[in-house]
């Protein structure tokens, strides 16, 4: 599989980068990529005796740096590669989600908290399977709003969907809502979170404003 930082993906980088600005330096193209100078150094070496770059002489103590006809093909033929292994994690990462989701208690309808990438990748992830998202929370949600096709809540309102399930569906503050969300009290909605940490199997008190 292709992972981010993979040689071939630094190598991705630097054609990219090149293919943009034939003149920018080693040194720059160190700082942009995370890499250190000597390594894009070797990067550069490795491209030019493949045939992907050519250098240019400017002076005698700069040069330019060139992709070939074979070195932009070589961009084409990564990125494809990326897209490829991109849509298997997507699909990976659905069953999984699936899966965490369906093993908790019997789940008819849901609120995801959240309305970023994770929250996307729940919602085609809970298609076909029964379970209806009833809504998107959302703390600036913005009147009469929809999110691929539901309607975006205010913490005020998820009782009023009355679902079996709130799902955390946004990863860098999981903590945060959830203790936000545990500490409101009055019904019986399962709180649901995806970051690996058990759910504990709290349940929420929502009432209705």
């Amino acid at each position: 599989m292709l992972f981010i930082c993979s040689p071939r993906m630094n190598q991705l980088q630097i054609l990219s980068m090149l293919a943009e600005d034939p003149n920018l330096t080693q040194a720059v193209l160190a700082r942009s990529c995370g890499l250190s100078v000597a390594m894009v150094n070797n990067y550069m070496k490795e491209l030019c005796d493949a045939g992907l770059i050519e250098y240019r002489r400017k002076s005698s103590k700069s040069v330019s740096y060139h992709l070939t006809g074979a070195g932009r093909a070589q961009i084409a033929a990564i990125e494809s590669e990326f897209t490829g292994d991109a849509i298997d994690r997507f699909a990976q990462a659905k069953e999984r989600l699936r899966k965490r989701i369906l093993s908790q208690s019997p789940i008819r309808s849901v609120v995801l908290y959240g309305g970023g990438h994770l929250a996307q990748l729940v919602f085609h992830a809970l298609e076909q399977t029964g379970v209806n998202v009833v809504g998107v929370c959302d703390e600036n949600p913005g009147a009469g709003r929809k999110w691929c096709g539901c309607s975006v809540l205010d913490i005020s309102q998820i009782a009023s969907k009355a679902p079996d399930a709130i799902i955390i569906t946004d990863w860098r503050r999981t903590d945060e809502i959830w203790q936000r969300l545990k500490d409101m009290i009055n019904g019986n909605i399962r709180l649901i979170r995806l970051d690996g940490q058990p759910s504990n199997g709290a349940s929420l008190a929502l009432a209705h404003s």
